[in-house]
């Protein structure tokens, strides 16, 4: 998430930031800790004139912005969303990145942090704002950026969800899929037939006659169905149980209420309720500490 003091509404705005818009040095072993922090915007031609008009960047000639490069989840993202990107750039989306680094300009300040806004077509700088309080003797960078990590990783990127549940949720799919193949194929089996004769294809609930050899009295000697197993015991169990490995990853006491004895004492029942409520957990816990810096920003 995003702090900052937007022109325009005259209030201070939080924003969302999905990952993958967010570049780290390799090198780097946290978020926080990291020498350079750059948030990748891709800004309309109107809100960049805004910026330009409220005297955020730099008014300066710059050319047609280019079509912004995706990644790899923004095209699964648009294709969830049925998005789908044309030859040319109809927002006249231009692509802006946004600095916070350690910078030198031989002044009296020396090596200082500051945000820097460069603009990728042109490679000119839009803005450099100073990014330490002019109180502070220290120049300690200023907090713009919180971090809202599921689990810490190796490097400075943690890993969210997905990563966990990935492999799970791809069990779980294919299974849930072949299930359903399995059940349709079920119903509507193909069949076998005798060559020559009449061909027709049967709808389902359809009532159609077909002509028989000489001699043929009952119409499954010109005609057998495929046999086809239906949907496998198995596959539903293993759906069940990818299912629930899953859900505990998230999951928390208060769904043990349902399996508790009806005949158990009030209090009991009071404190799994009230601990069931109080989610435990690392994950939380960074979570409770990211929105103290938010508060704190």
């Amino acid at each position: 998430m995003k702090m900052y003091w937007d022109e325009q509404k005259n209030r201070p705005v939080g924003m969302f930031i999905p990952i993958d818009d967010i570049y780290l040095p390799y090198s780097a072993t946290s978020f926080y800790s990291s020498e350079r922090k750059t948030h990748v915007q891709y800004l309309t031609r109107l809100e960049f004139e805004k910026r330009v008009g409220t005297g955020m960047y730099r008014d300066i000639n710059l050319s047609t912005p280019q079509e912004p490069t995706q990644t790899a989840a923004a095209r699964a993202n648009d294709k969830i969303e049925g998005k789908s990107q044309t030859s040319y750039n109809e927002d006249g989306l231009r692509t802006v990145f946004e600095i916070a680094c350690s910078l030198d300009f031989e002044d009296n300040f020396g090596i200082a942090p500051y945000l820097v806004t460069i603009d990728e077509t042109t490679r000119e700088v839009l803005s450099v704002y100073r990014n330490w309080d002019p109180d502070d003797q220290q120049q300690q960078e200023l907090i713009h950026i919180i971090e809202f990590p599921f689990v810490p990783w190796r490097g400075a990127y943690p890993i969210g969800l997905p990563h966990m549940i990935g492999s799970l949720s791809a069990a779980a799919t294919g299974a849930l899929r072949a299930l359903l193949d399995s059940a349709h194929i079920n119903n509507f089996p193909g069949m076998l037939k005798l060559k020559g004769g009449q061909t027709d294809r049967i709808e389902p609930t359809q009532v159609t006659e077909i002509e028989g050899g000489v001699g043929v009295d009952d119409v499954r000697k010109l005609a057998m169905p495929v046999p086809f197993n239906p949907p496998n015991a198995v596959l539903f169990q293993l759906l069940g149980y990818v299912g629930d490995t899953a859900r505990g990853v998230v999951r928390t006491t208060f769904e043990d209420m349902n399996q508790a004895s009806p005949n158990q004492p009030v209090g009991t029942t009071l404190a799994l309720i009230e601990q069931g409520m109080t989610v435990f957990s690392a994950i939380h816990a960074r979570l409770h500490s990211s929105m103290q810096m938010t508060l704190k920003v």
